[in-house]
C-alpha cells in the first residue's frame, strides 16, 4: 500500500483538481518527516536507560501534524502502532547511541503501511501573492 499525498490547489483550478492523488511513498514519508524526527524527538532518546522510551510515540504523531501531515488516528491509537516499532528500533540501537532519525521513519511508514492507515498532506496556501 502506498499512502496518498493529496494536492488541493484553491479556485478555479481546485474543482477540476480534487481527485488528483500523488503517492506518497516510502521515500517521501522519510524525506517528509525525518529530520524533523531527529531533531525534535529523537534528540530525547535516552541512550543511557535500558527500557524503549515509548513516551516519544506522542512527540513523533505532533510533528507529523505540525509538518502537515493528516493522520486518521488519535494519538493513542498511533501510539498502539508506534511502540512496537520504538521497542523494536531500541532493541537493533547500540547501546550508548540513539537511532538514525530514517531508519526511525522508515520503520513508521512501515508500521503505518502494515496498520492500513493512510497518512497525507495538507495542501500548501500561500500567505502573500508571488510577485
Amino acid at each position: 500500500m502506498v499512502l496518498a499525498l493529496r494536492a488541493e490547489p484553491s479556485g478555479a483550478v481546485a474543482e477540476s483538481a480534487q481527485d488528483t492523488a500523488l503517492e506518497l511513498s516510502r521515500d517521501r514519508f522519510v524525506d517528509q518527516f525525518a529530520i524533523t524526527f531527529g531533531v525534535h524527538c529523537l534528540r530525547h532518546w535516552s541512550t543511557r536507560h535500558t527500557a524503549a522510551p515509548t513516551y516519544l510515540a506522542p512527540c513523533f504523531y505532533g510533528w507529523i501534524k505540525t509538518n502537515g501531515g493528516l493522520i486518521g488516528l488519535s494519538p493513542a491509537e498511533f501510539a498502539e502502532v508506534a511502540e512496537p516499532v520504538i521497542e523494536d528500533v531500541h532493541r537493533l540501537t547500540p547501546k550508548g547511541q540513539r537511532p538514525d532519525a530514517r531508519l526511525v521513519a522508515g520503520r513508521l511508514y512501515d508500521a503505518l503501511d502494515a496498520a492500513k492507515v493512510e497518512v497525507t498532506l495538507k495542501p500548501f496556501a500561500m500567505v502573500t501573492a508571488a510577485r
